[in-house]
């Protein structure tokens, strides 16, 4: 009973998880698309809605080639400083004014080219300075609040002594709606059968052990 109970729970994760990636705002967040076979490519001016500022083009590659582990399926990833040290972004559509967004990245530093800094921005407002993590992934989390019903999401690149087409790498960027305790979260309708059909088996299996005791009361008697 305890193995269907966490597979269960597995199973609803999954889809929680599943459902959140369904509802990212932004596009092509982790970067799985195009597949780079392994290797890496420039995209000018851009693709899949990131844009570079600077004419410098947006920098697809494998993870590992950057000294970092995969962190999805593609193992794939955004390296801010294509050639140079560049400003990368996406503007974001159809939000709501005053309603609250959870936004969260991966931020990595390459193996090799000299430190990196990156500073993020949403709608204008900065959010943090990256810089470290040489690698590694290290998760970045925001409650943001729109204030337009469009707004940009900006990873810019500071200059520094390092060399500039290395380092800066970003992944699984992720902007969705917040939610609240008191909103309830649609499960797919295949869960509520799972979860009843455990709770049957929990029943019979309960009246089968309460059947063993008791035959076993009657025999001792």
């Amino acid at each position: 009973m305890k193995t269907l109970v966490w597979i269960a729970s597995l199973i609803v994760a999954m889809a929680l998880g599943a459902s959140a990636r369904a509802n990212n705002l932004i596009t092509d967040g982790d970067f799985s698309s195009p597949n780079q076979g392994g290797g890496w490519s420039i995209y000018y001016p851009g693709i899949d809605g990131w844009i570079n500022t600077n004419n410098d083009g947006i920098e697809i590659g494998y993870s590992t080639i950057y000294g970092l582990p995969c962190a999805n399926s593609a193992c794939q990833q955004l390296e801010v400083n294509a050639n140079l040290f560049d400003t990368d972004g996406q503007t974001v559509n159809g939000l709501t004014v005053g309603k609250t967004y959870d936004l969260s990245y991966l931020y990595g530093g390459r193996t090799s080219g000299g430190p990196d800094i990156l500073d993020v921005y949403f709608g204008g407002v900065y959010l943090t300075t990256d810089t470290g993590s040489i690698g590694s992934w290290t998760l970045n989390s925001f409650s943001i609040v729109a204030t337009s019903t469009s707004e940009t999401l900006i990873f810019s690149s500071e200059v520094t002594d390092g060399a500039p087409s290395y380092g800066n790498e970003i992944t699984n960027v992720s902007l969705t709606t917040a939610v609240s305790l008191t909103t309830a979260t649609p499960l797919p309708a295949a869960l509520p059968l799972f979860a009843g059909g455990l709770g049957i088996m929990g029943l019979v299996g309960g009246w089968r052990s309460k059947r063993k005791n008791t035959s076993a009361s009657l025999a001792a008697a």
